[in-house]
């Protein structure tokens, strides 16, 4: 039987081995979930949020221990990881709160429209029903959060879920799935499989037993999982990467707006679809801004996740090191100057520093067109907002962006032209409001946005009951 190596990027210890499901285990486990939504899609409302309530307490009791084990297989510093496990709470509860609202249904008033003839003797009920049996795939940057999106709403609308962890951080998704358990879930209503992602989603999207698919990674796999799902006719919501952009004019707080960037480019060590990724400043500011920039990068505290006073971790594996040290390579080929940072750090674990470098225009370079998931932040000038709007732009990406100034009606106009999904004004892209649709344009626009409200709209059907009385 293939085993699943789980390693401490901090340490690179093993943390354990896992057994992979088979392919004749997923089809159980596809069977399992079927079986348990006939009965589950019936079970009440109310009876489902009481479940969710209980599977958030049991979440918050056993924080700690969550905390630990997140910290240890995903590197991500301790404060950051407790921030994360409150996010998580909150969604399982968002989820059950927000359940009542979204799946009221409505009663069309038919008796408005001329046809079909004889409308005012009928009475139409719309109310929403669940699809069925809902895979999800998880990225490792944010297990447990990523874990409640792709669970708490699904259930909540009456689906049963299959969810399938990053091959690198497995161990938190098979904890939470042992705390739904324990608040009194049916079997089979919440499934953990851990395998090959190929073995897994051939699996889920060839089954006729399974309805949808919700998807985090990167925009890469994404489109193909979308178009597997599409052609055999299943839903699919995709959570795609991003290659946020913020832009910096003259009349900005250049002291709140470097530490906001700063800690938004290198929180989890870079590693956050929204995080801050390309920097472009007003000329007549940019030395300013870039010293605040380097000065706040090397403030940061890169070590021991564990430490409470550590600001960054490591990278999730070797090969992710390997990925910066590439980039960053071609960053200085293409003229890139490497103002701090820019190399692997000499100790045990996947660290790499924390990463400034300075470009005298725009360039086609990988730092600056496609998504870096590490620790390197390019910082860019520009002379006009016509300019700054073209660089933010310039990539094949359109998930979240920042504007930082004082002037609410540039904001507003820049606002305006840049293709993001959200824009954020003297704040950090890593905004994010759990309960709303979240998700971009262009590539980091793929089918339906996820989020607490909009994920249970999306895995449920309108079905209207009609009554000629």
């Amino acid at each position: 039987m293939t085993r699943l190596v789980v390693v401490n990027p901090a340490t690179e210890e093993v943390l354990a081995e896992l057994p992979q499901s088979t392919v004749e285990e997923i089809k159980a486990t596809i069977d399992k979930a079927y079986d348990a939504f006939l009965k589950w899609s019936e079970t009440p409302l109310k009876t489902r949020a009481k479940l969710l309530i209980k599977a958030a307490e049991l979440l918050e009791a056993a924080g700690g221990e969550l905390v630990k084990n997140l910290v240890a297989e995903s590197g991500k510093p301790v404060k950051d990881a407790e921030v994360e496990l409150m996010r998580t709470v909150s969604i399982v509860r968002a989820s059950a709160e927000e359940a009542r609202f979204v799946l009221q249904g409505s009663v069309p008033r038919v008796d408005a429209y001329e046809y079909p003839l004889g409308n005012e003797e009928r009475v139409v009920v719309e109310l929403r029903e669940p699809v069925g049996v809902v895979g999800g795939a998880q990225s490792y940057n944010n297990p447990a959060s990523t874990f409640a999106h792709k669970v708490a709403p699904v259930i909540a609308a009456g689906n049963t879920v299959i969810v399938k962890p990053s091959s690198y951080t497995p161990l938190t998704a098979l904890k939470m799935a042992e705390i739904f358990r324990k608040a009194g879930f049916p079997d089979g209503v919440v499934n953990v499989v851990v395998g090959s992602g190929e073995d897994v989603f051939n699996e889920l999207i060839d089954s006729p037993k399974v309805a949808g698919i919700s998807f985090t990674g990167s925009t890469a796999v994404g489109l193909q999982v979308a178009a597997k799902a599409a052609g055999r006719g299943k839903k699919f919501m995709i959570a795609p990467g991003g290659s946020d952009p913020a832009i910096v004019f003259e009349d900005a707080d250049l002291e709140a707006a470097a530490a906001t960037i700063v800690r938004a480019r290198f929180e989890n060590a870079g590693q956050n679809c929204n995080a801050t990724k390309r920097v472009f400043v007003h000329r007549s500011v940019y030395d300013k801004m870039v010293k605040l920039i380097v000065e706040k990068t090397a403030a940061l505290k890169v070590g021991n996740p564990m430490d409470p006073a550590t600001d960054m971790g490591p990278l999730i594996s070797d090969k992710m090191v390997k990925t910066m040290e590439k980039a960053v390579a071609e960053a200085r080929e293409k003229g890139g100057k490497v103002l701090i940072g820019g190399g692997r750090l000499g100790r045990w674990g996947f660290f790499y520093a924390p990463t400034v470098v300075a470009f005298d225009g725009d360039v086609e370079t990988f730092v600056l067109r496609e998504e870096v998931f590490g620790p390197v932040l390019p910082v860019v000038p520009f002379d006009a907002e016509e300019e700054a709007v073209a660089l933010a732009n310039a990539t094949k990406y359109g998930l979240q962006a920042a504007v930082y100034t004082r002037d609410y009606r540039r904001a507003m106009r820049v606002a305006r032209a840049i293709k993001a999904g959200s824009v954020m004004v003297n704040d950090s892209t890593r905004v994010r409001f759990d309960a709303l649709p979240y998700g971009g344009v262009k590539m980091s626009g793929l089918a339906w946005r996820e989020g607490v409200r909009s994920t249970m709209l999306y895995f449920t059907e309108p079905k209207f009951y009609v009554w000629r009385v």
